[in-house]
Order: C-alpha cells, then sequence, then structure tokens
C-alpha cells in the first residue's frame, strides 16, 4: 500500500495527520437551519421567522395514548378550576412548550423556540417557532400571537412556573401586550403529581411518556438540561446540524401534552375505566375525585385499590384512612369505624386515635377509648412509619387518656 493509500485509509478512520492535528483543528462548518430542517419563513410585520410545521392526523397514538379525550374534558377543567371551559371548543386550546437559553428564569432568559399545537378539524397542527438570532425575537412573538389567534386556554407542563412567566416577560421586553397574560392555563404537571407521584419516583415529563403514555423517544432526543448549551454553540459557530435532536426533543414534549391531557381528561371523566393494577394510583385518583366532590365513585376506586391489596402496609392504610375520613365526613359512622379498625389491626396510630374519638363522643364507650388511645401511644413508638401525618403527639394522648378516665368515675 502506497503512502497515499494509507494516509487517506488514516484519515477515513478519524486519525488526524499533519496540520490536521493542529490545536485549532478543522474550521467548523455553517449549515444554517434552513438547509437541516424541514421548515420556511413566516413573514410578519417586524420581518420573517424560521418555522418547522408538522401535522399529525388525530388517529395518530403517541406511544399507546390518543390524542384526544373520548368523554370530554369538564371534570379537569373543573379540577383546574376553570369549569367554563368543560364547553369549549378544544380547537382553541393551545399546546405549548419553549426551549429557552436557561434553565432559571428571568429576564435574562431567552426562549428561542416555542412548539405550538392545536386541533384543525381532523389534525394536530404544530408549528416550531425558532430564532436563527436574538433579533428574531420580535418576529417569533409576533408569529405566535398570529398562530394563537382564537385561543381559549393554554395547556403546558410546569407552564404556570416557567413557560408563560418567560413568555410574558419577552413580550414585556418587546413592548407588546402578551396573549398569555391572564389567560386560563391547564398546567398537567400537579394532577400528573397527584396521581402517579405514590408510584413513580419521578414525574417529569420523559417518566410520564414512558409509564403513562408508552412512548420511548428515539435516540435523536437530547437531554432538556444539554439544550441552552447546544443552543449557544449554534449561535457561534452557526452549524445547525446538533439542532435536530432539540427539534425533536420539542416536537415531542408539545405531542406529549396533547396526549396527556386526554388521558387526564379521559381518567376523570370515566375513572371506573382505570385498569392499572397499582393500588397506590387507585388511592390517589380516589382523592382527586373525592376533592372534586365524587364521593361515591371515591369509594370505589378507594375499594377496588384495597382489593388489590399489597405488600407495602402503609398503602392499605391510607386506603383505610381515606374511606374512613370520607364517611366521617357523611355521617356513616358504621363505615368509618370497619375502615379504622382495619387500618388500626395492621398498626396504624392514627387509626387508633380516630377510634378513641369515635369511642368518646359517638359511642359513648369509655374504656373502649381509653384502649385505643393507649394503643397509640405504644403504636407510634413502635412503627411511626405507619402514620400517614404524625398523630397527635404523646403527650397530647395522655392527656386524652387523663380526661377520658376522669369521665368515667
Amino acid at each position: 500500500m502506497d503512502w497515499e493509500s494509507l494516509t487517506e485509509k488514516l484519515r477515513n478512520m478519524g486519525v488526524r495527520l499533519g496540520m490536521d492535528g493542529s490545536p485549532q483543528g478543522q474550521v467548523p462548518k455553517k449549515r444554517p437551519v434552513e438547509t437541516i430542517i424541514a421548515g420556511r419563513d413566516l413573514d410578519t410585520i417586524f420581518g420573517p421567522v424560521f418555522s418547522a410545521e408538522t401535522r399529525m392526523d388525530t388517529a395518530y397514538l403517541h406511544g399507546k395514548s390518543k390524542l384526544l379525550p373520548a368523554w370530554g374534558w369538564s371534570r379537569l377543567a373543573e379540577y383546574s378550576r376553570h369549569p367554563q371551559l368543560g364547553s369549549a371548543d378544544m380547537q382553541n386550546f393551545i399546546f405549548l412548550d419553549t426551549e429557552t437559553t436557561g434553565l432559571s428564569g428571568g429576564t435574562g432568559t431567552m426562549a428561542f423556540m416555542v412548539g405550538a399545537a392545536r386541533f384543525e378539524q381532523n389534525t394536530l397542527h404544530l408549528e416550531q417557532f425558532f430564532l436563527r438570532n436574538p433579533a428574531e425575537e420580535a418576529a417569533m412573538l409576533a408569529a405566535l400571537e398570529r398562530f394563537c389567534d382564537g385561543m381559549e386556554a393554554v395547556v403546558t407542563y410546569n407552564g404556570k412556573a416557567f413557560d408563560i412567566p418567560i413568555l410574558n416577560t419577552r413580550y414585556i421586553l418587546q413592548s407588546f401586550i402578551s396573549p398569555f397574560e391572564d389567560l386560563p392555563h391547564f398546567d398537567l404537571l400537579a394532577l400528573t403529581r397527584r396521581i402517579w407521584k405514590a408510584r413513580l419516583e419521578r414525574c417529569n415529563l420523559g417518566v410520564i411518556e414512558k409509564e403513562i403514555l408508552g412512548l420511548i423517544r428515539s435516540e435523536t432526543d437530547i437531554p432538556g438540561y444539554l439544550v441552552p448549551e447546544y443552543y449557544r454553540d449554534y449561535l457561534q459557530t452557526g452549524d445547525a446540524e446538533p439542532l435536530k435532536g432539540i427539534f425533536y426533543h420539542n416536537q415531542q414534549d408539545v405531542v406529549s401534552l396533547a396526549a396527556l391531557f386526554a388521558i387526564l381528561a379521559d381518567l376523570l371523566e370515566e375513572p371506573s375505566n382505570w385498569e392499572k393494577n397499582s393500588i397506590k394510583d387507585f388511592i390517589s385518583l380516589g382523592s382527586v375525585m373525592e376533592k372534586l366532590g365524587n364521593k361515591t365513585i371515591a369509594s370505589e376506586l378507594y375499594q377496588k385499590g384495597l382489593s388489590l391489596g399489597g405488600d407495602d402496609k402503609r398503602d392499605l392504610v391510607k386506603a383505610f384512612l381515606l374511606q374512613g375520613n370520607m364517611a366521617k365526613k357523611q355521617g356513616d359512622w358504621s363505615v368509618a369505624q370497619a375502615c379504622w379498625e382495619e387500618a388500626a389491626r395492621l398498626g396504624s396510630s392514627e387509626a387508633m386515635i380516630d377510634l378513641a374519638k369515635f369511642y368518646e363522643h359517638v359511642a359513648k364507650d369509655y374504656q373502649k377509648a381509653i384502649d385505643y388511645a393507649q394503643l397509640s401511644i405504644q403504636a407510634s413508638s413502635q412503627d411511626a412509619a405507619l402514620s400517614l401525618q404524625r398523630p397527635e403527639n404523646i403527650q397530647a394522648t395522655r392527656r386524652r387518656v387523663a380526661r377520658l378516665l376522669e369521665k368515667k368515675k
């Protein structure tokens, strides 16, 4: 093999020779975003802005999840404190996620990409507005506002704390009125945590996609914490090739919002159809339905969870206590007593306190009230982990016992 052939072979293998190995290396290629991402310029009164458009049929499955609710979203609207949106046209809901120059927020943080989607007849229309340079911000904000024309609500994941405040700030800095100011907001993070936090260690969108939506992202995706660094590199080098991962990341985030909205809406509308085999999920969902005032459904969910059983006594204790306390509020003392007794058998000091109060104030059986109060003191010292909220402190329980002894005389 001659020297030229050997040199070429080594170069193809990635070995640098001679000047190729200089500290400066090769000058990076400048590949504009238009040559890397399928998109087009959108004209605004402030100039053009680049946007990548995606349209998905509403029959598309995101992982294993549908994009549209099957039974409406009135309870989700009620839970989000916007009951008037339960009968709104979903085509006027905007699903939104931003990619920013920093993760801490503040006036110095800029949204360099905004993914926004809305349903239009039988499609989900997604636009990803992108800043080729910061000078295009006014054009991007104008294009985003035009896309959102007629919106009645925005749907995000932690958008109340992050995305929307950043956008509102950027609109103000550009001397615009933000279309998101005082807009009804479905922030899905809080409800997602309330339902699945007991079972899942984390409730970031990536975990929810995998565990709830049944979605596994491709290798194109990049971690969210790297997004600002990738954009800074792009501004310095002009090479948009690494941005593929950001466009994919943002697209998946926005579509996942629609799918998660559909799951949460259906879950609240028809909770009896929930088929997961986790007692934790049924307990959490039951507490949500109880908060919404649907006590019959809540009780059914607690019972369904209890029928599954479980290895962790704390789950069973929690279910019995929740059902018992709900029955107490309804004045159904027989059900409440039965639930507290089951929890007490499992070692719950909190249930023993409830029974002590029941026997003192309702059944007027002071000896049993004393017995349960004393048992709660013993249980607190033996297995405090079974108390979901710290029970009344031992001193207060001892004072209860002393008062009961006086009553018994």
